[in-house]
């Protein structure tokens, strides 16, 4: 692929990890429960494990590098995939959760085709 193509994928998946922490944060707010939070704190870091992978990438100049990063992105498109069927379990607001496991999903959807 062609590397403005992929990064035009990566901008992507960034906006769309970063619209889903909004809404888990938003998710957060809304509860008191001790065990929710905890959830909903370790599928944030989750995503943002995935998120700061996506911006070290596009930082990458050297075209090697920066297939090679986007071929390990496009394997580990299985972590948002998770993430979207586990948020369901975790947020009680289910149009919330909707809007959550979207964006995860166009995220999953764009990583795939690196």
């Amino acid at each position: 692929m062609k590397q403005v193509t992929a990064r035009q994928h990566l901008n992507d998946i960034v906006a769309n990890i970063r619209a889903a922490e909004v809404l888990i944060v938003q998710a957060s707010r809304e509860t008191s429960d001790v065990v929710t939070l905890i959830q909903l704190n370790t599928e944030y870091l989750a995503l943002d494990s995935y998120l700061s992978q996506v911006l070290h990438t596009l930082a990458l100049l050297d075209d090697a590098l920066f297939q090679t990063a986007t071929d390990a992105l496009k394997q580990q498109s299985a972590v948002l995939q998770q993430e979207e069927e586990d948020i369901g379990l975790t947020v009680r607001n289910l149009d919330l959760a909707s809007e959550i496991a979207g964006y995860l999903a166009q995220a999953a959807q764009t990583a795939e085709r690196l």
